[in-house]
Order: structure tokens, then sequence, then C-alpha cells
């Protein structure tokens, strides 16, 4: 940073080593603050003071007629020291100098006198040093006008964004996943996602533009400029609080979805804008990401100068305008949309292509239209697993169904195309469910085991790995699920894996897409696991789920119904009965069935007891029923012995919750009403039903 100028006469300029500078890179709008940077040096006869780290740097002025954008110029240096007691170096100042300012000259070594020779900087003779006089009013210039050529200075190309967006090439839901990460992690309870037009005046044409909003914390200009930059330190230990670690997550992510991105983020206190883009750089050496910051003052906002001087924010606000759809109108209402609340709206123009159309296909939102609007990728490519065999898996190009089960506890309410997700807790979401726990290297593992109608329907099977509750890998077929499409079909287990996947190192087991695990001892051992449970768990229960032919036509519901309050954003556990797809998307506490209040805990099953139910429908729509009809009620504890009635009792009896939580079994209301009363005519539909197929 430059620290003052002087008049040229009174700085000693022939008694000092020199060397030359000129800017790095091609960037227009840096090569012409470095143009008027100069004319002011060469008009006024100035000379620019900047101190680096013990050196004291003095820019000398340019003759006026060679001041051009990409001039060298002429830079004397020498040491600067603190004056402390016991020093090596003598004061060349007078001692009352010294108490007054606090510093002196050294004498310059030998080896620390350089002067250049053609391309190389060689010592030359030590020369005396001496006092220049600070001028206390002298103006401030701001920081980064100038760059000092170094060979080891690694420039950044603007194909180098493009580069970025390949980490998530296969999948494009897993860059859209970064920017729902950094939401997440922000605290935000609320994210919407929606594609809609916006007018781009470069194009002359409306072009679709995605927006990411959270409600979260919001960023500083710092917090901004940290997720701008290429990467950044490792953290030192593995926080579960937040996703993002790698520090190339928004990068990767919205150069993977679009060119062009701008970020509009709001705190109590500022106001910033963000322009990463691959269309402003596209002529440049070198990639420039303009970055704005107002500060508050009271009710009225203006560019904060302690960050970047006022010609610097209205350049780079300029570039915005011209590159992006937001001009000074949009770009308030953008602002305005937070009211007086944090929070980050993301927006991505020029999305990827899919030849003539656009890689991502959506419905326009329709206020009068109350169904459901989704987001898909337009290929509809299955993600292809090792011994898939179905392509029908729509978590892979549905956003919705994505968003569904990206989160092991769902804590945001996600609107996708102005439409509620309805977000589930996979685990609490199966039949036939059971535990398992054990320890790997040390580690404490635990896999929740369950049946799931659809899926099964589907012909998919696997285990969902989380970490650090965010879903990683999908379907991951185990143990005998590899070597055949029939063996563990409908079966899905659920685990977070954070703990076995944390390295001794601070480092953790997880690609930096976020999209796969790295090939480590911990997963392998972690793998061979899961195959041996969930082998022991298909055995136990194969018999029991009748998977075969006389069994198509049977239905599996979960073993319990959940819905999340609109508010407080708990999971409240339904009575039995109640399915959560009769209930309105806005369902807050104090509403039917539960009929509670916000303040009540969540609701949870009682610690080590899965209780697992499933209900069988053998008639179908076609009708058809026989002593199987009755529903199945069984409970299997976790290295526990109680009798199936002991479990139940001790399961009511630990139930603090009003009627929500009091769960009666259906089995027993069955036997109040007495034996299931069954039509003739629909004992003799099956008969019928045989004789027209022979």
């Amino acid at each position: 940073m430059i620290e003052k100028f002087e008049t040229e006469t009174l700085c000693p300029l022939t008694v000092l080593p020199v060397f030359e500078i000129l800017p790095l890179g091609a960037n227009p709008a840096r090569l012409d603050e470095w143009r008027k940077f100069l004319n002011y040096l060469a008009t006024y006869r100035k000379v620019a003071y900047v101190n680096i780290s013990g050196w004291e740097l003095l820019i000398n002025p340019p003759d006026l007629a060679l001041v051009s954008s990409k001039q060298k110029v002429v830079v004397s240096y020498r040491r600067r020291s603190v004056s402390m007691p016991g020093s090596l170096y003598a004061p060349t100042e007078p001692r009352e100098s010294i108490m007054r300012t606090g510093t002196f000259y050294a004498p310059i070594d030998r080896k620390d006198c350089m002067i250049r020779s053609g391309n190389q900087y060689v010592p030359t003779e030590p020369r005396e040093t001496a006092i220049c006089t600070v001028s206390p009013n002298a103006p401030v210039a701001a920081p980064g006008m100038y760059e000092r050529k170094r060979s080891s200075f690694a420039q950044t190309h603007p194909s180098y964004l493009e580069t970025l967006g390949q980490s998530h090439a296969s999948w494009l839901f897993g860059a859209l996943a970064e920017l729902i990460d950094n939401a997440r992690d922000a605290q935000a309870s609320r994210l919407d996602i929606s594609i809609d037009e916006e007018f781009l005046e470069s194009a002359e044409a409306n072009v679709p533009v995605l927006s990411v909003k959270d409600n979260g914390t919001g960023m500083t200009h710092s917090d901004i400029m940290r997720m701008v930059s290429f990467g950044h330190g490792k953290p030192d230990k593995d926080d579960e609080s937040l996703i993002g670690r790698f520090g190339v997550g928004f990068k990767t992510g919205a150069m993977r979805i679009g060119k062009d991105a701008v970020v509009f983020t709001q705190t109590a206190e500022s106001r910033t804008i963000a322009f990463l883009s691959r269309s402003f750089n596209e002529d440049k050496e070198e990639v420039d990401i303009p970055v704005i910051t107002y500060r508050c003052k009271g009710k009225w906002m203006d560019f904060d100068l302690e960050v970047h001087t006022r010609g610097e924010a209205e350049s780079r606000l300029q570039a915005v305008k011209q590159f992006s759809p937001f001009n000074e109108y949009s770009i308030g209402s953008k602002f305005a949309a937070f009211g007086n609340q944090p929070g980050t709206v993301i927006c991505i123009y020029n999305l990827d292509r899919w030849g003539s159309n656009y890689s991502l296909e959506w419905e326009t939102i329709d206020s009068e239209q109350k169904r459901k609007r989704d987001i898909w990728i337009r290929s509809r490519r299955v993600r292809m697993r090792m011994a898939q065999m179905t392509t029908k898996v729509p978590l892979d190009y549905s956003l919705h169904s994505y968003l569904e089960v990206m989160f092991l506890e769902p804590r945001m309410k996600i609107y996708v195309q102005g439409t509620l997700v309805k977000t589930r807790r996979l685990h609490k979401s199966l039949s036939n469910t059971r535990v398992f726990k054990g320890m790997l290297m040390g580690k404490k593992v635990e896999l929740t085991l369950g049946f799931n109608q659809a899926e099964r329907e589907n012909g998919n099977c696997g285990i969902f790995l989380y970490w650090h509750g965010r879903l990683i890998e999908a379907y991951r077929r185990v143990g005998a699920m590899l070597h055949t499409a029939d063996v563990g079909r409908g079966v899905i287990g659920v685990i977070d894996v954070t703990d076995i996947m944390r390295l001794g190192d601070g480092g953790v087991g997880v690609l930096n897409n976020k999209q796969g695990f790295q090939d480590i001892e911990e997963y392998v051992k972690l793998i061979e696991w899961l195959g041996t449970q969930a082998d022991q768990y298909w055995d136990e229960h194969y018999d029991r789920l009748l998977v075969g032919k006389k069994d198509e036509n049977a239905v599996y519901t979960p073993d319990f119904s959940w819905v999340q309050c609109n508010r407080c954003l708990k999971w409240r556990m339904l009575e039995a009965g109640a399915n959560e797809k009769d209930l309105p998307d806005d369902w807050f506490c104090y509403m039917p069935p539960f009929r509670g209040s916000c303040m009540q805990p969540e609701s949870e099953m009682e610690p080590g007891v899965v209780t697992v139910a499933a209900t069988r429908n053998y008639g179908g729509a076609n009708g058809g029923s026989n002593e199987k009809d009755e529903m199945e009620m069984s409970t299997t504890a976790c290295n526990s012995t109680l009798s199936s009635k002991e479990q139940s009792d001790a399961s009511l009896e630990s139930d603090d919750n009003a009627k929500s939580k009091q769960i009666k079994p259906p089995i027993l209301r069955r036997l109040k009403r007495g034996p299931v009363q069954v039509s003739k005519s629909r004992q003799q539909q099956p008969m019928k039903k045989l004789c027209r197929s022979g």
C-alpha cells in the first residue's frame, strides 16, 4: 500500500539502489489505473513511498512524454527498521527524531544492494542513506495500484473458469448442490430456487436466469472475497456443522451451470455485489472479479471507501451493468427483496447448453396453477452405478426428487419454481426397519436398513451415504446386491459416515466435488461392513417380505408418517393411519392431527428400539382378500431380549408427548372390531380372474 507522496527534490533517489516494475497482465481497468497513477507522478513530480516487509520502496516519477498504460518505472529502495534497544544498526537520525517517529534507516549491506543489468539483478556498492521529510497531509493512494514483476507469481487465465466447471461435468445437480450447501452453512431456514427470464442488453433479448436465494446470515466484504478467491487454507479440524471446506464450491458450481454469475448479499451493516464472469474476462489475460461493497450509514448506503476508492467502485459497477442483466433499478430490487433481513441471492445466466436448448429444463412459474413444478436435467440420463440395471432413478434428473433426500435431517424449507419440496428423513420413511451398530478402526458406525415399496417397483436398492448430514453417494450397492439385480431389490440403507471419514491429519476422505469418497482404507472397510449387514438383513427378511410372484401386489407403507412444521422446522410423528400427503404444504404444529405447540420437543422414537410395521393389500385395485389381509406388526430391538409385548408397553410408557405421540398398534383395534368381513363378491373375484386367465 502506498503510504505517502513526496516531492522529487526532497528524496534520495540518486544514492539508493534501483530496479524496475511494470503492471502485471493485460487487465484494461488495471492498466488504466496504472496510466493515471504514472501521469500523476509525472505531472506533479512526486515520489510514491511503499513499505513492504521492512523495505521502503520509492517509485520514481517517469517522463511525462513517455507515460502509457504499459510504461515501466524505476523504483529506489532501502531497508527500514524499527528503533529497538540493542539494535545491531546504529541510527543515522538524531535521537530526538527517533523518539518522534520510532523508525530509522539501517545501513545497506552489500548483499542487499541490487541493480538491474539486462534481465538480471546484480549487487552493487552500498551508498549512504538519507532521510526524507514526512508530510502529514500527503494523499494516500488506493491499494493494488501497482504490481512488482516476479517470476514466481502465478497468473490465473480466464480459461481456468471453464476448467473449474468440469468438476461437475458428469452431473449438473452436483454443481447446484454446492450453492445449496452455502445456504445451509449460512443457517438459512428458507431457500428458493427458480429460473425466470431477464433482459440482457448485450444479447438484446430475454435470457433465462437461475436464481438461488436464501435468508441466511449474508456475507461481509471479507467473506465474499474469500468465496471468490481460488481456494484457501485447509481447516485445522473437521467442523461437522459446515459442509463447505475446500474453497472451490461456488466457483465450480456456478461455472458449470452457466458462464456468468452475479452475487447479491446483505448483512445488517453492508451490501455487496460480486461478479464472476467468463464473458467479462473473455479478452483478458488474467481473471478479474469485480466486487462492490456498500456501507450502511443510518438509512443511507454509500460505497465502502475502506475497501476500494469511489472510482474503483463505480468502474466495477459499470462492468456489472454492461455485462449482466442487472442495472441500477434491478440491483435495487434484488436488495429490496431482503427487506431489513440478511440474505444472499446468486443469479446465473448464459446457462449451459444442450444442443439448441439448455441443459436444464423447467416449467414456468404460473401463480394460477397449484400443481408441483420441477426442474430437470434435460438428458434424463441416469448415473450408472455398479450392478444397476434400471433407468428409473428420478433422483438423478429431477431436482424435486434429489432435494427430498439431500439432507439427512432437513432444516430448510426449499421451494423449486415456487412450489414446496416435501423433504423427508429417509431413514424414518422405511418399513421393516432395523438398525445395525458396529466399530470400524476404532470408530462407531450405525446403519439403518429398511424396505421401500416405490424403490422396489423401480428396481432400485442400495445404501445412501451422508457426510456432515449431506448426501454424497446414493444407491451404493454392496454385498450380494453387486451380483444380481434381484437380491436386495427395494432394500434401502442410510448411514452418516462423518466420523469414519475423518482422517488423522485433519483432512477428510471426501472428494472436493462432494460426489464420492477417496480410495482409502476407511472407505474400503466401510463398504465391506455394509455388505455384510445388508446380506444379513436380506437373509432374515427375505421370506417375511415374500418378494416373489405371489406377493407382487403387496404394498408396504413406512413404519410411521412424519411432517415438518413450517415455523419451528421440527419434525412431528403422526398418529397411526394419518398420511402426510393429505396435509397442506404450510402445516404448523397447532394444526391436526398433531394439535400441539412449537414449544414441544421434537418427536422421536424410543432410543435403541426400531418399530416395524407393514401393511399389505393382496387384492390391489382389483379387490380380493383373505386372512393375509390382516395387518402385520413386529418389533425389533437392537441387542435386546424383550418380548414384543414388553417392548410395546415400554414404548408406550416412555412416550411423554400428548395425543400426537400415543400410537396404538393397529392390530389391537382390528381385534376389537372382530374378524374382517369379506363380501361374497370379493371372495369370488380372484376365482373369476383365474378362470379368465385359464
